[in-house]
């Protein structure tokens, strides 16, 4: 289960992180909703925070400070004008682009002559209307495992297919029972801009959040990712403890929770 969130002002987005008041806020008021079940400190197996970039208010009270998205040009004197896009959030990504893009054509003196509102991206594109029957092929095709093509494509939907292509091009094996496999991993690390662990394990996959993390994990894609950036030693160590240190500081999972993981997965 998820749960969140506060609403607090913060100054420095790089330094936020779920503070033990805020986790014991949330738990307060879960208590309210489900009286019946106690859930503790201990129960959570991950935290995390983010922050919502609001417009610049006075008011004392966040919520009273709108949430939507603005653009507006700001010019100076032998300087070209400067698109400032301030506020919106992932759900509001094609709206604001097509408010940026809008108004940066008029000062242009032109017209946008596509609409992007129902365009399919990522792993809608081309998107069956029979999966199944789509997910059979694919498995006919690649000789993978149909519950492996299930996996696939309910992760990445219709990108699956290149990752199908990808993995049965090289020798494959599970990374422990991450659900994730060695050349999948590797494909991430090569298409989807992946540069530290945190990347690959907090934001490509869900194995952090989920709780299903734990330390072979992380030294297994450490060395995939080490192997794939041409890392020297030092730098490998580095960087594990650089994510250790990370999850144990803004995530509330401390390198003893993931090594008793390995010994619940044995």
């Amino acid at each position: 289960v998820l749960v969140g969130s506060t609403d607090i002002r913060v100054d420095d987005p790089g330094t936020v992180r779920c503070e033990a008041d805020e986790r014991d806020y949330i738990l307060q008021s879960l208590a309210f909703v489900l009286p019946d079940i106690r859930i503790a400190p201990d129960d959570i197996i991950f935290q995390f925070a983010g922050v919502r970039p609001l417009p610049a208010s006075r008011d004392s009270f966040t919520g009273r400070i709108p949430r939507d998205h603005f653009c507006s040009f700001v010019e100076e004197a032998g300087s070209p004008p400067v698109l400032c896009m301030i506020g919106g959030k992932w759900t509001t990504f094609r709206s604001f682009g097509e408010m940026a893009s809008t108004m940066v054509l008029e000062r242009l003196g032109r017209r946008a002559s596509v609409d992007t509102a129902r365009r399919a991206i990522g792993g809608g594109r081309d998107y069956p209307a029979v999966p199944r029957g789509w997910k059979k092929a694919l498995a006919r095709r690649t000789g993978l495992p149909p519950a492996q093509i299930d996996t696939l494509f309910a992760t990445y939907g219709t990108d699956a297919a290149d990752l199908a292509d990808f993995i049965v091009a090289g020798p494959d094996a599970p990374v422990g029972d991450s659900g994730h496999s060695v050349r999948e991993m590797i494909h991430l690390i090569r298409r989807e801009a992946v540069e530290h662990l945190d990347d690959l394990l907090l934001r490509r996959t869900t194995l952090a959040v989920s709780g299903r993390l734990s330390s072979d994990m992380v030294d297994a894609t450490l060395g995939l990712l080490a192997a794939e950036r041409g890392w020297s030693a030092a730098q490998t160590d580095a960087e594990r403890q650089r994510f250790l240190t990370l999850l144990a500081e803004r995530h509330g999972v401390s390198e003893t929770t993931l090594m008793s993981r390995n010994m619940r997965q044995e």
